[in-house]
């Protein structure tokens, strides 16, 4: 998504410019920030652009603003700071002397090849900041899809009751392949595959070739993976032993445990500034952008 913000320099010796002599640059900047977390008292946080070089930044003192970054916000009541003496935030609009190279805002010792050309700084106006955080198991299931129960809340559906709901499992029926391997059909959606044709797709399947003997133990290890154990089918042809419903490979060998659960967590703070009272920026609301933090959440 690109934002235009239109800036206005007025020329203020109107011996040197004609009467309505006002230059429009357009600057376009996308709409994902950036943020500099070396340094030891403050977060830089800013978006540059090309051609020519320019930077909005906003610094936030460390860890008073901390917040910013974890605290979910309910709709439509963002976390709201101000812009002034003594808060320690600041902004700036800045022209530089040739392309911002990436991290150089970063860097403690500054590139001396970019020099600032022009730098406006704000001494008053708001900060929101709208946080919110999506956690997803990217087994190929929607959410939605995993709320089994259909009450609008995925938290309480766990189909194989490990302690982990289904939409940040990627294991929903703990037979040892994820749930992600079991779209046997490579059509990019798990809920419409059913070896065994019992009606349960194989995801939420425990003996997915319906032969008796529970898919993860199928599995010969020494280490919990069915996808890695193979028997000849009829024909001479190797074929998964847990998808082949016949007696020379409806054996149960030793249990070798669960596999391992880990799911994504993405936390996006949208930051918007009002109010900031820059003459040469004409707008009163500046979407500055989103600040992404993408982690992985191991389960024990």
């Amino acid at each position: 998504m690109i934002r235009r913000f239109c800036i206005v320099f007025i020329c203020l010796i109107f011996s040197a410019c004609d009467d309505g002599d006002i230059l429009n640059i357009s600057l376009d900047f996308d709409d994902e920030l950036e943020r500099c977390d070396n340094f030891e008292s403050v977060y830089l946080l800013y978006n540059t652009r090309e051609d020519p070089s320019e930077a909005l930044i906003l610094t936030l003192p460390k860890p008073t603003y901390d917040y910013l970054f974890t605290e979910v916000t309910p709709e439509g009541e963002p976390h709201n700071v101000e812009i002034g003496p003594g808060t320690g935030i600041r902004f700036n609009y800045r022209t530089y002397s040739n392309v911002i190279g990436s991290n150089v805002l970063c860097n403690e010792l500054s590139d001396p090849s970019l020099v600032v050309i022009e730098d406006y700084e704000t001494d008053g106006g708001n900060v929101k900041v709208t946080v919110t955080i999506v956690d997803d198991d990217e087994d190929g299931i929607p959410t939605e899809l995993e709320d089994r129960n259909g009450d609008g809340d995925p938290t309480n559906d766990d189909f194989d009751m490990d302690g982990i709901a289904d939409y940040l499992d990627k294991d929903d029926d703990n037979d040892n392949v994820p749930t992600i391997n079991e779209d046997i059909d490579n059509d990019g959606d798990p809920t419409n595959d059913d070896t065994d044709n019992d009606g349960s797709p194989n995801y939420l399947d425990v003996d997915d070739d319906g032969d008796g003997a529970l898919t993860r133990l199928e599995d010969e290890g020494p280490t919990p993976n069915p996808l890695n154990d193979f028997v000849p089918n009829e024909e001479g042809i190797n074929v998964l032993r847990y998808l082949y419903n016949h007696p020379s490979a409806n054996t149960e060998f030793a249990d070798f445990g669960f596999i391992g659960n880990s799911y994504k967590r993405t936390t996006t703070s949208n930051f918007v500034l009002e109010d900031i009272g820059l003459d040469i920026i004409d707008a009163t609301v500046i979407q500055l952008g989103n600040y992404i933090i993408e982690d992985t959440i191991e389960n024990d």
